[in-house]
């Protein structure tokens, strides 16, 4: 990896960084959200400022090419990632879900609807 070019990342991983924590500073990011998305960006200045690791890495696996491993890596990272959110839109759903249903329950006490119908 040519040093232009590590440059070049370093610069797209530290404006990447501060986005995240002025996203997380407004409120507009949750932390607890955007932990993985950090640890992502920690991954990625570690593989720029050490590619030697890389090497390292794509030798010890077998794999034949460190471009090869690099996309397999992210490629994982990117289903732990879609797992990791499909486990959060599941739970919000289920929390939605069980709101709309004590709002209903407090409205039909509210407004005095009984389940029974009216003249049985």
């Amino acid at each position: 990896m040519s040093d232009r070019f590590r440059l070049v990342l370093l610069v797209v991983v530290l404006v990447y960084f501060v986005v995240a924590v002025r996203l997380i500073h407004r409120k507009k990011l949750s932390l607890n959200y955007s932990l993985l998305w950090l640890f992502m960006l920690l991954v990625l200045l570690i593989m720029i400022l050490f590619p030697q690791l890389v090497y390292g890495l794509t030798a010890l696996v077998g794999i034949d090419l460190p471009i090869n491993m690099l996309f397999t890596g992210f490629a994982f990272i990117s289903l732990v990632l879609l797992f990791y959110l499909t486990c959060i839109v599941s739970r919000e759903n289920e929390k939605s879900r069980t709101m709309a249903q004590q709002i209903y329950s407090s409205q039909r006490t509210w407004y005095g609807i009984s389940k029974q119908k009216p003249g049985c």
